[in-house]
Order: C-alpha cells, then structure tokens, then sequence
C-alpha cells in the first residue's frame, strides 16, 4: 500500500582540472525489468572543458557513457545480506571518479578503485572497467503503518529467495575533460530472478508477460509464493484498470512481484517504488474492495510532488480506486463498496484533518480520505453533468509544476467543476467530521453516465500507406522497411466509448518528436486522423500513435515502387487511454516527481 520514491538522488559533481568549480547535475535513474536485467540511462550536461596540456588516461572507453553495472546475488551461508558487485566501464573524459556506496555496505573485493576515508571508492585512473564488490543488509523492518498491516519486513532475505531493493551506488564525482558523459546504469541478478528500476527477487520464479494499452506488465510468481489469484484475473485486473485510468502518461514497463507469505510477515499488504515497481502480498484477493493489486498500480499513475497539506492525495486515491475499479469490474456489488468507504465515517479516523498528517489516526488517509475522495468523484460529475471526473483533477495534478499544495489543487477543481464543488473540498478537508457515505440512488445519478473514455484503433480505410500507396500493418514483432525520402501515412479512428460529450488528446509520437490532435465527441461518435512522417536519414524509427507502436526502418536500398496491396480492416487497437481534456490546464508539461505514501 506504500509508494516509495527514488531515495538516492544522484548528483555527478565534475569539474576541470585546472579550475575549482563544480556542477552539479541531479540525475533520476529508470530501469526496465524486461528480463533479469534492468537498464537506465541519464544525459547529464555538464561544462566541457578544453584538453589543452592535459593527460588523457589510458586504457579508456572511447564513448561517451559512464555505465554502472550492479549485479545482484544472494549470500545463503549469510541470510539477511546479499552481495552487489558494481562495474564501472569509464569513458576517456574521465580523469577522476568516485562512488558513494549505499549505507551500510561492507567491502569485500575491490580493482580499480580504492576505498576513501568516508567510506566511499575513488578510482585509480587507469584501471577499465573497474569494480567493487560489497555486502549489504538487505532486511527493511519498520512497525505496522497502514490497514491490514501484520509483522515488520517490507523487505526481506530468507535462506531460499530475496525480495529486496536494488542497493544501487549514491552520489557519483570526479572531474572530466571534453564532452558531457552520459549515466547508464543496468541491474543483473546471478542466478535466477528479475530486477525492476528499484526492487529486485533473487530465486527460482515464474514470470508472464502481458502488454495491454501501451504498458508491458511483467508478473513474476516466486516458487516460494502460494498464489491465491489466478495469474490470468491479475492481469485483467490490472490492466483494465490501465485502460479505465485516463490521468495521464503510463509507464512502458510495470514490474509486480507476488511476495512469498509463508516464511515472513510483511508489515505491509504491498509496496510500490520507483517508476513503476510494487510487490504485492501473493495471499492478496481480487474480488474485495481493498483490491490491493489495483491500489498499487495506481500509485504507478501518480506522478506529483504533494506538500503536507495535500499528501493525503496519494493514499485516499489509490484506495478508493481500488475500490471504485473493483465494483465496476463487477468482483463486488455496491453494497460493499458502500461499507468499505463507509470507514471513514467512524472514529477516530473521522476526526482526522486531511490538510494535517499530525492528525491522521487509524490510517485516516486510506479510511477517511477514500471516502472524501469519492465523494469529490461524484459531486465533480455531477456538476459537470458527467463531462468530468475525479480523473479529469488528478490528470491535472500530475501535470502540476513544482510541489502541489491544497490550495493548487482547489484551484484546478475550481476550474474543472465549478467554485461550489472546490469549496465543499476545501470544508471536507480541513474538517474534523465527515459527511455520509452516498447510496446507491445518488451513486446511479453520479456514476450512471460514464464519463467520456476514447478507443484507438487503425483506420478501417487504409490505416498505412507509403508515399500514397497503401500497406500492409507489419506483424508483431516485424519493422516497416521503407526507402529514404519516403512519407508514412497512419491513419487512426478515435471513438467515444463512455457515456457522454468530452474532449480527447491523440498523441503522435516519432523518436523524440511529438505532435497532438485534439477533438470532441460525443457517445458513440468517430472520427479520423492521419498522421504524415517523412523519413530524410536512413535508420531504424519507433511510430508511437494511439498507444500502439510500429517500427519502421529507412534505408537506401529499399525499394521505392511498390503495388497496391489490400488492407485488412476492422484492425483494433487496445484502449489507449489519452485522458479527458476538460480544459487547457491539463496541457501542462509533466514533471519528475516524488511519490510518498
């Protein structure tokens, strides 16, 4: 139920040999846990500086990525540590380098690098690649802080599996002559297991994949786990709760690891860290309210720095998303749903302040905040006749600048419902009561008329063709060949699935170029676009549209006439789920953000 964000933010401190100041880059490593081997990278600009009387160290790599190799793997003669070794292959701009190893790590074996007076490893500036190798504790204990909540492990190593977070390297300095190196790091596991961006299992495993709506998801089932959810229902679960979700941008990768029960009490039902990491206790049901599969993939979706006064956000949303997402999965009736979120009406949760956590007793954020939350759901849509929703507000949170406050948040609810709905926000909020849980009546009125959702598919009419001829959609897996100076056409068919009038967003996305068509429909109406891409250089291209993607490689040797070939129609695509956009609020640029909660 937790979110964890990245703890270790990295900063490359590098500067000339021949002047004092330093600069100082943030960087925020990401990783895809599309096997055991997780991957990231970072361009950090940095001053160039000019090599004129300065030694270039040999023997070096001669591109331009510091890459951070940590391998992961498990000690079973010392339960509770695991051993990181970490490779570092250095790019020749590199005249000086030094790591800061995580809390608490023991040195076993170094080459290339020495250990410094502050525990860290400086390299010897010759050495590539170089490595260190350690010992960490991999046993993450706290009290019970949230519902449900049994034992003390959050994470944790056993003589047969380890369920941990990846002890990656902290703080990296040193100085550099020339170009900005890029940070790559990756993450391997020796052996058996999967690592993500921040968690990791080591041991025997099973891993499914499933891609739904843009997101690949990976389940990884430990031999150790005693799976009460079918694999198959867990994907549904989540994924339809991705296509269900429209706040946002998702994740290309969602990594969910069932905990094993048998041999550790978690102090938690599940963890979510990172991008896109949770774990989730493998005795966990689907058919509850409490749908903890689903709670945590919606912390996935969250992407906001929240002060103090609107941290209560992160929790009381994902709760009662879990819940609302169940019911309209029809795993529960609405009385159900109705007594889970009728929690918060009992104390001392009740007389929690949401815009104070000092206050917050007996998981008030969860209890309490899912029932103000819910209630904010149903007065948005009602006053904006269904047009909008609770997804509509945190759409625009998770495009908010900066750290989020209450009073940013009233103000997108003022403009998305209305100043009457954001004051009763405000009053719910900074109350120490609470109002009734809806019944099924005014649930009906609410909730009746879905909100506007839009499907993507290819156009049933020539859905791609190259320079006005049309083409074949290549199979799974295959690239589109075209010749250079060719133009790509696709063309896509938005369509209103839900219940009423709202606006759509329809990205088209080109390597790092990006363009947008906007529109309105109404239930049940279509409309198409095309998308034109001409391809100048010769190379190997990603076509992101509609959530889908096709790969297309420009070569000089293709061959530029080609016959009319007939097209399958009725080609669909999976929901994407480009979010209602209410108004322009919701146009506002993401950030990188920290999760808590």
């Amino acid at each position: 139920m937790l979110t964890w964000r990245a703890s270790a933010v990295v900063c490359l401190i590098l500067a000339s040999l021949l002047t004092a100041p330093a600069v100082v880059a943030p960087t925020s490593p990401t990783a895809t846990p599309a096997s055991s081997t997780a991957t990231s990278s970072a361009s950090v600009p940095l001053e160039s500086v000019p090599a004129t009387n300065t030694p270039s160290p040999t023997p070096l790599s001669t591109h331009n990525e510091l890459e951070l190799t940590t391998a992961l793997d498990r000690t079973p003669d010392r339960v509770g540590e695991i051993t990181a070794t970490v490779t570092a292959e250095i790019p020749s701009q590199f005249t000086e380098l030094t790591l800061e190893l995580p809390a608490g790590a023991q040195v076993v074996a170094t080459s290339g690098f020495t250990r410094t007076a502050d525990g860290d490893v400086a390299w010897d500036s010759n050495s590539n690649p170089a490595t260190v190798t350690y010992r960490i504790d991999a046993t993450v204990r706290s009290g019970a802080d949230q519902p449900g909540a049994e034992g003390s492990y959050r994470f944790a190593d056993t003589a047969n599996w380890s369920l941990v977070q990846i002890p990656s390297v902290g703080d990296i300095s040193g100085r550099i002559v020339g170009d900005d190196p890029e940070i790559v790091r990756k993450t391997t596991v020796a052996g058996p297991g999967v690592a993500g961006d921040r968690i990791a299992f080591l041991g025997p495993s099973e891993q499914r994949t499933q891609t739904a709506h843009g997101q690949r998801f990976t389940l990884v089932v430990p031999e150790a786990a005693d799976l009460k959810a079918e694999p198959r229902e867990i994907f549904e679960s989540v994924t339809a709760a991705s296509d269900r979700l429209r706040v946002g941008a998702r994740d290309d990768e969602v990594l969910m690891i069932a905990a094993p029960t048998g041999d550790i009490e978690w102090a938690v039902r599940g963890i979510q860290t990172g991008d896109s990491d949770f774990w989730v206790r493998a005795d966990e049901p689907l058919d509850t309210p409490a749908n903890n599969w689903v709670h945590e993939y919606v912390h996935t979706r969250q992407d906001y720095s929240a002060a103090a006064d609107a941290r209560w956000i992160t929790e009381a949303t994902a709760t009662y998303y879990a819940a609302l997402l169940t019911l309209e999965a029809d795993r529960v009736e609405f009385d159900r749903f109705q007594r889970f979120l009728a929690q918060g009406e009992d104390e001392p949760q009740a007389s929690a302040v949401m815009t104070d956590p000092d206050t917050w007793e007996n998981f008030a954020n969860y209890r309490k905040g899912s029932l103000v939350a819910g209630d904010l759901d149903r007065r948005i849509r009602v006053a904006t006749d269904g047009e909008a929703s609770l997804d509509t507000v945190i759409r625009a949170i998770n495009s908010h600048e900066g750290e989020l406050t209450a009073r940013d948040v009233s103000g997108y609810i003022d403009r998305i419902a209305g100043e009457g709905v954001a004051s009763e926000t405000d009053a719910a909020t900074t109350a120490t009561t609470v109002g009734d849980m809806w019944g099924s009546d005014a649930h009906v009125a609410a909730f009746g008329g879905e909100p506007a959702r839009f499907a993507f598919r290819f156009a049933d009419d020539t859905p791609l063709s190259v320079n006005g001829t049309s083409r074949p959609l290549p199979a799974a897996g295959e690239n589109l060949t075209v010749a250079v100076n060719e133009t790509v056409s696709v063309g896509v068919t938005v369509e209103n699935v839900g219940g009423t009038t709202g606006d759509y967003q329809l990205p088209f996305n080109v390597g790092d170029y990006e363009t947008t068509q906007t529109g309105r429909l109404s239930p049940g109406e279509t409309t198409t676009h095309r998308f034109d891409q001409r391809f100048t250089e010769s190379g190997s291209y990603r076509i992101a549209v509609g959530g889908e993607e096709i790969r297309v490689t420009a070569t000089e040797n293709a061959t530029t006439t080609r016959p009319p070939i007939n097209v399958p129609t009725q080609i669909e695509v999976p929901g994407f789920g480009v979010a209602v956009a209410v108004s322009a609020l919701l146009l506002v640029t993401r950030i990188w953000l920290q999760r808590s909660g």
